[in-house]
C-alpha cells in the first residue's frame, strides 16, 4: 500500500510534462524522508539502501519507482498513443492546435 500511495501522488503531473531534474530530486527526497526520518529526538538512520528500495520485489526490494525513469516512460506512452491512435479526440485537438509534422505554419 505504501508503494502505491507514494508512486501515485505525482502520476498525473508527470504524465503530461517533463519534470525538471530539481523537481524529480525533490519528490524522491520526500520519499526518502518518509522511509528514513525518525522523530526529532532520534538520529536519522538509513536502514536500507535507496537502490534496494527501488529494486523489484523479486530481487528483495520494495518496488518503489524512480521518478525520473517513471516520468520518461509516462511521456513515452503519450508519444506512442500519438503515433498509433489517430482517431481519438485528443489527437484531433493536438493536431488542430499544433498542426501536423511537416506542415509549414503561416502558409496557406
Amino acid at each position: 500500500m505504501l508503494k502505491s500511495v507514494l508512486s501515485s501522488l505525482p502520476v498525473y503531473f508527470l504524465s503530461f510534462i517533463k519534470a525538471p531534474a530539481g523537481i524529480i530530486s525533490s519528490i524522491e527526497s520526500m520519499f526518502k524522508r518518509f522511509f528514513w526520518v525518525g522523530g526529532e529526538e532520534h538520529r536519522k538512520i538509513a536502514w536500507i539502501n535507496w537502490d534496494t528500495i527501488c529494486s523489484n520485489m523479486e530481487d528483495g526490494g520494495l518496488g518503489v519507482r524512480r521518478m525520473g525513469v517513471f516520468n520518461f516512460s509516462l511521456l513515452g506512452k503519450w508519444c506512442w498513443r500519438l503515433l498509433m491512435e489517430k482517431e481519438g479526440l485528443w489527437y484531433h485537438v493536438l493536431k488542430a492546435h499544433y498542426g501536423e509534422e511537416g506542415a509549414v505554419k503561416g502558409r496557406g
